[in-house]
């Protein structure tokens, strides 16, 4: 079971990779220090002919996730999980037979790089604020615990079958609010408005604001 569900994720991987690198090949096209996913299929060194296979797999793969999201009223939540973990199961089978044992270790490595970059990532934009706020241990570590909680309903509301694709934009929405408010029992009301302002900053600049409220 875990080597399926391990198989899965690096399916999934691909199919993000195959995407990006269709929207943008070139890497004069890509900002400094970005790397997205679409290097992933180049990195593996597919041949002309794994990369029709792969090609055609993915297709298959996206068109029938469009299709169930769009039977997704019309059945159970029992269903809709049977039928996913069916395509996916499907989808890994195909990509495992077209990868060959080295390009399979090599994505299985991509996959932990990628993961220890998002948390370094992460680390970097909390002690960047933790610099410019000037905060305290304390609320560093209350605002971890308030992105911790902000990712886990994020998570459930998107997994949550019986809500609507307006009433989960709603339950976002309301949430965010909420978090927002906790941000005013966490900060000065100095650092918040310096963190509006550096929001603002990278809002205006198309860069990614250090923090969500």
């Amino acid at each position: 079971m875990k080597k399926a569900i391990i198989g899965m994720a690096l399916a999934a991987f691909i199919v993000t990779g195959a995407c990006a690198q269709d929207q943008s090949n070139s890497l004069a096209d890509r900002p400094k220090g970005h790397h997205p996913r679409g290097d992933v299929m180049q990195q593996l060194n597919l041949t002309d002919e794994q990369k029709t296979e792969m090609k055609t797999i993915n297709d298959d793969f996206k068109q029938q996730m469009t299709d169930l999201k769009k039977s997704e009223d019309k059945i159970t939540v029992t269903e809709w999980k049977s039928k996913m973990a069916t395509i996916r199961k499907d989808h890994h089978e195909k990509v495992d037979k077209v990868l060959t044992d080295d390009q399979k270790a090599s994505l299985k490595k991509m996959m932990r790089e990628h993961r220890g970059e998002m948390r370094h990532q992460g680390r970097h934009r909390m002690e960047q604020m933790k610099k410019d706020l000037n905060l305290t241990d304390d609320q560093v570590n209350a605002l971890k615990k308030n992105h911790e909680a902000m990712e886990q309903k994020f998570k459930a509301i998107r997994d949550d079958k019986s809500l609507t694709e307006d009433q989960k934009k709603a339950e976002v929405k309301k949430f965010k609010q909420e978090q927002h408010d906790n941000l005013k029992s966490i900060l000065t009301p100095e650092q918040l408005q310096k963190l509006e302002q550096q929001k603002q900053q990278h809002k205006h600049h198309g860069q990614q604001p250090p923090v969500q409220s």
